[in-house]
Parts: structure tokens; sequence; C-alpha cells
């Protein structure tokens, strides 16, 4: 004749199957969520930057700067008032018609500061461009455009990942709302 089991090791090992089986059905779930997921678009969360510019006039004495009478097709994804050690930055930004990154920048911080902040770009060559009746200063690589001019101790910055003719676009657009 078999002996019996005492009751106590018998619900450890039924617990042990249990946790097995468990285990087993929430792998072929996860197995199965993975496998059929549908890859989303990315959302892009679009703010109104000319009600954030006039906010933002009375905190700054920064010309808050940017795209007005752009299209629909033109998305503002950012606005805000910065600050970079003592001096405050105004920034704008958009995503362009070709889903490429567009932004101004505005501060009296040094150039270089400005440009060591906001801008990625690899480009040491500097030329200039004429756009509108202003001729700012140009850095550009493969990828990347960096418009720059002073003007009454403000320095603008217009960063691109945009085709030129969109940059252009951007930049004819800038005022104060």
């Amino acid at each position: 004749m078999s002996e019996k089991k005492p009751r106590s090791l018998q619900s450890v090992s039924d617990m042990i199957r249990s946790l097995g089986a468990v285990g087993i059905l929430v792998g072929v779930l996860a197995t199965f969520v993975w496998l059929t997921r549908i890859e989303s678009e990315q959302t892009i969360r679009e703010v109104d930057w000319q009600a954030i510019a006039k906010g933002a006039q009375s905190r700054t004495e920064l010309p808050t700067l940017g795209p007005v009478g752009l299209d629909n097709k033109w998305i503002a994804t950012s606005a805000r008032v910065e600050t970079i050690g003592q001096l405050q930055v105004w920034r704008v930004g958009v995503v362009s018609p070709s889903t490429e990154y567009v932004s101004v920048i505005v501060s009296k911080s040094e150039i270089e500061t400005l440009l060591k902040a906001y801008v990625n770009i690899e480009s040491e060559e500097e030329t200039t461009k004429s756009i509108g009746n202003k001729t700012y200063k140009l850095l550009e690589d493969n990828i990347n455009k960096v418009l720059y001019i002073n003007e009454n101790g403000i320095n603008t910055i217009i960063y691109s990942t945009a085709n030129w003719e969109e940059t252009i676009v951007f930049v004819e657009k800038l005022k104060i709302p």
C-alpha cells in the first residue's frame, strides 16, 4: 500500500502547480498582446503660442516673436520664457507641414551661449543669408539650419530642420502678436 502524503505537502504542491498554470496563461496573453499591438502615430500637442506670448509680454522685456499668420498645417508645440544664467529667453517651436521642427529663440544672452544651449549643429563655417530686408548669419549642416541676427542688443535665432522653403516662410512671418 502506498502511503498518503500529509495534507500540508499536498497544498504546497497544488499551489505551485496553480502558480505555474497562471504564469503560463499570463505569458501567452502577454505574447498575444505584444504580437498584435498597433503602432500609433505620435500625437503632437498643440499650444496657443500667441496667448502665451501676450501673457509673457508683461513678464519680460524681450520681443515675444512668433510666426503670425501661418496656415493651420503649421502646429505650434511650445512657447515659453526660460532663464539662462541671469537672462531670460523667449522660445516658440512649431512643426512644419513636412513634420520638421522650426523655432525662434530671442534673448539678450550672448549668441555663443544661446547656440550652445539650444542648437545642435556641427558646422563651424558661417555665411550669410538675406530674407526679407534682413541679413542673417547662417550655420548649416546636412540637417540643421541656424539663422541668427543681433538687433538693438537682442539676439534672435531661428533653428530649423525643415527645408529652405518652409524655413523662409517661417522667418518672413515672425512678428510680435
